[in-house]
This record gives C-alpha cells, structure tokens and sequence, in this order.
C-alpha cells in the first residue's frame, strides 16, 4: 500500500548526510516535499556546496521525490500557521501541505513543527522514527541502527540525551518484538 508522506527539510538533509536517503525511497516509494523547503535543502545547499543538497537533488531528479505546489488556501494556511505559532515557512508549508494531500505520514524533526501538526490531527514521525521503521521492515539490523543514531550524533543534528534515550528504548523494544516474531 502506497502512504502519502510529506517531509521537511531537516529530515532529508541529515538522512543525506548519514547516507541513509535510500530507506525514504525504500519505505516511502515516494516522498512530497513543498517549494520552500525545496529551496531550503537543494538550491541553498548547493549554494555552499553541501553534498547533501546534491544527494536531495538526484532524489528529485529521479522522480521519488517530489516538489508539491501548494494551493492558494494552502498558501492562506501557511501565512495563517506561521503567526499563530513559532515556525518557520518551511514547516508551514509541510503542515498545510500535508492537509491539502490527506498526506498519511509527516516527516518533521522541530518540536514546535511537530507538535502543531499532531494538534492538526496529523500522524507525525522524525528522522529517529524512520529509522525505527526501517528496522521493524527489516530494512536494517539493530546494529546499523545504532550506527546510524550515533552518525547523527556526530553531526549538527539537535538531538537532547533524553530524547535519544527515548528512541533507544523504543528501537529496543522492537527489536526484541522482531526478534521474538522470528524466533516463534
């Protein structure tokens, strides 16, 4: 079954950075993103030379990911999110997005981007979460999960103790519901 998902940018730029991208395209087939956040990874990106820019661009290029005009009520929404709460366009655009795709999943790392788009009643997940995801469709071990957690801790990527305790308990316990699957 094919999931509607819209992503953000901070998302896409550091599972580009981890070289991870491939498991968006593997669990996802297909990711939406709006023009703002387009600009925000790709054509900025590229403007200082980041490699991740270039992984997002091919990713584009190839089709699996694709730029989504917003509609004119969208663009009334975005406007709308961005005074009644801290966020920035980018994230606007991936809220209002999302409720004008029905979208079924949304990809947002910010906490207050986060927050808002589950008080819109939308189902929400990070970078973390997919990782999570791509282990529980054995896409990847615990291992590399592991790995790929302690790969974004060495980058810029804001991520508290707390917070990657939380997604450690959690990968741990499906990993051991996986485990038992297989085992039983």
């Amino acid at each position: 079954m094919k999931r509607k998902v819209v992503c953000n940018a901070s998302p896409l730029i550091y599972a580009a950075k981890i070289s991870i991208i491939d498991l968006f395209k593997k669990l996802y087939n297909e990711i939406l993103i709006p023009p703002t956040v387009y600009v925000e990874v790709v054509k900025k990106g590229i403007e200082i030379n980041a490699v991740d820019a270039f992984i997002v661009e091919k990713g584009v290029k190839d089709g699996w990911i694709k730029v989504t005009n917003l509609t004119e009520e969208a663009k009334s929404e975005v406007e709308i999110l961005m005074k009644i709460s801290n966020i920035s366009r980018g994230e606007g655009e991936v809220i209002a997005l999302a409720e004008q795709e029905d979208a079924d999943l949304v990809i947002i790392d910010e906490r207050v981007g986060t927050l808002l788009a589950k008080i819109r009643g939308l189902k929400v997940t990070g970078l973390l979460g997919v990782l999570i995801e791509a282990m529980y469709n054995k896409l990847i071990t615990f291992s590399q999960l592991k790995t790929y957690f302690k790969r974004l801790l060495g980058t810029e990527f804001r991520l508290s103790i707390k917070d990657y305790e939380k997604a450690m308990k959690l990968a741990e316990k499906v990993w051991k519901k996986l485990k038992h699957k297989t085992f039983h």
